[in-house]
C-alpha cells in the first residue's frame, strides 16, 4: 500500500473514483473506511462517503471525538462548534465558509446534514486538528495518524494487531485485530465438508490466491454488493438496480436475474425502504469445502418503511418469524459467501455467491442508539 500525505492533490485523486449519486438507484453509494491509528472507526449509522465532487465526507462527531475534540450543535444557527485545547472550529450547515480560531476559511465542500448527522470534509477537519491523513485507493480507505508507534504491529491493511485477550479460536486466524471484538472471531462456521474446509490461517499460509491484490478485489465486490443489497427505496428502484446487483454475483443462470427482478417489483408493491452497509473483514475468510469462501462481515441495517414484514431483503434465508421495527438500526455479523466457476488460478474471478445470505450464519441485535 502506497500512502500519500493529503494535500491539494488529493482533490484530484478523489475525483477519479466513484461518487455518491443519490438520484440514481442503480449506483450504490461509495462508502469509505476510516482507520485511525490502526483501528477502524465503526460508525454507528451514517457512513463516510465520497460526494459528487469527489470529496470524502465523514460524520463529524465520531471522527472529531476520536481526535480528542469536543463537538456541539447549535440548532438555531445550524452551526457545529468543534473545540480541542485552544483550537476552535465553527462549521455552518450548507455553507463552505468556516471559522477557524475566529478567522474565515473557505472550503471546497459544504458541511451537510444527512440522516440526522452532520457530515464534514475529512481532509479539512483532520488537518486543522493536526492529524496526518493518507488514502489507499484499492480499498477506499482513509488512514488518520495522530502519533507514531514504531513498536506497533499492523497487518497489510494497516490495522493494529493485538496479542492479549485473544479469542478462544485465535489459531484459526492469521492474527487478531485490536478493533475487532472476540465475539466476531468466536462465531461458529457455516455448514461445511469436515475434511475439505479450511480456516483463514491455513488459507493465507498455503493458498497463492490469498494475496492482497485478489483479496482487495473480493472485498470491493462485497462492499459494492452490500451497498446495493442493503440500500433500496421503492420510490427509485429500477431495472438498472436489478442489473447492478446481478453484475456483482457469480452468474450461473438467468434465473437469478428473474428472481432479482421479482424482488424489485416486491419492493415497489410493499413500499420497502432500507438503509445499511456491509463491511467485510479480509482476515476472516473460511472455505467450506464445497466451493464457497465465506467472508465474515459486520453489517448495519435499518428498515425505514414497509407494509408487510416478509421478504424485506433479497435473501432466501430472510427470517420468517423475526419482526424488524421500523426506523431502528440493527447490527451484527454475518458470513457472506463468494464463489467461482473457474478452476486453476481463480483468484480474480471470485464473486458474490447467488445464495449469499445475511441470515444463514449470523448474529444480530438492536444497535446502540448513540
Amino acid at each position: 500500500m502506497k500512502r500519500r500525505l493529503v494535500s491539494l492533490l488529493i482533490v484530484t485523486l478523489f475525483g477519479s473514483i466513484f461518487s455518491l449519486t443519490a438520484s440514481a438507484a442503480s449506483k450504490p453509494p461509495t462508502f469509505v473506511s476510516v482507520v485511525m491509528d490502526g483501528k477502524k472507526i465503526w460508525f454507528p449509522d451514517a457512513q463516510a462517503f465520497i460526494d459528487e465532487n469527489g470529496r470524502t465526507l465523514v460524520p463529524v462527531r465520531f471522527v472529531a471525538e476520536s481526535l480528542g475534540a469536543k463537538v456541539g450543535w447549535e440548532s438555531k444557527t445550524q452551526t457545529v462548534p468543534i473545540t480541542r485545547d485552544d483550537q476552535s472550529i465553527v462549521l455552518t450547515i450548507d455553507q463552505n465558509v468556516v471559522l477557524v480560531d475566529g478567522k474565515a476559511v473557505t472550503l471546497d465542500t459544504k458541511a451537510i446534514l444527512s440522516g440526522g448527522r452532520t457530515f464534514v470534509p475529512l481532509r479539512f477537519v483532520s488537518e486543522v486538528l493536526g492529524a496526518k491523513v493518507d488514502w489507499d485507493n484499492p480499498t477506499d480507505t482513509v488512514f488518520i495518524k495522530t502519533s507514531e508507534d514504531s513498536a506497533a504491529q499492523t497487518d497489510q491493511w494497516g490495522r493494529l494487531i493485538r496479542t492479549t485477550d485473544l479469542p478462544k479460536n485465535a489459531s484459526d486466524y492469521p492474527y487478531i485485530l485490536a478493533d475487532v471484538p472476540n465475539e466476531m472471531y468466536e462465531m461458529g462456521y457455516p455448514f461445511s465438508h469436515p475434511t475439505d474446509s479450511k480456516v483463514s490461517s491455513v488459507l493465507y499460509s498455503t493458498k497463492p490466491e490469498f494475496n492482497k491484490k485478489n483479496v482487495d478485489i473480493w472485498m470491493g465486490r462485497l462492499k459494492a454488493f452490500g451497498a446495493l443489497w442493503l440500500n433500496v427505496n421503492y420510490n427509485t428502484i429500477d431495472d438498472a438496480w436489478t442489473q447492478a446487483v446481478f453484475a456483482t454475483k457469480m452468474q450461473n443462470s438467468d434465473a437469478e436475474l428473474k428472481h432479482i427482478r421479482r424482488y424489485a417489483e416486491w419492493v415497489k408493491e410493499n413500499q420497502i425502504q432500507m438503509e445499511g452497509y456491509l463491511d467485510p473483514e479480509p482476515s476472516m475468510i473460511y472455505k467450506d469445502g464445497f466451493g464457497n469462501n465465506f467472508v465474515r462481515s459486520k453489517f448495519r441495517i435499518k428498515l425505514v418503511s414497509y407494509k408487510a414484514s416478509n421478504d424485506l431483503l433479497y435473501d432466501e434465508w430472510f427470517p420468517k418469524k423475526q419482526t424488524f421495527e421500523k426506523g431502528v438500526w440493527y447490527e451484527g455479523y454475518a458470513d457472506i459467501s463468494l464463489s467461482t466457476n473457474v478452476g486453476g488460478d481463480w483468484g480474480s474471478t471470485l464473486k458474490v455467491d447467488p445464495n449469499a445470505s445475511l441470515f444463514r450464519n449470523h448474529i444480530i441485535r438492536k444497535a446502540d442508539s448513540n
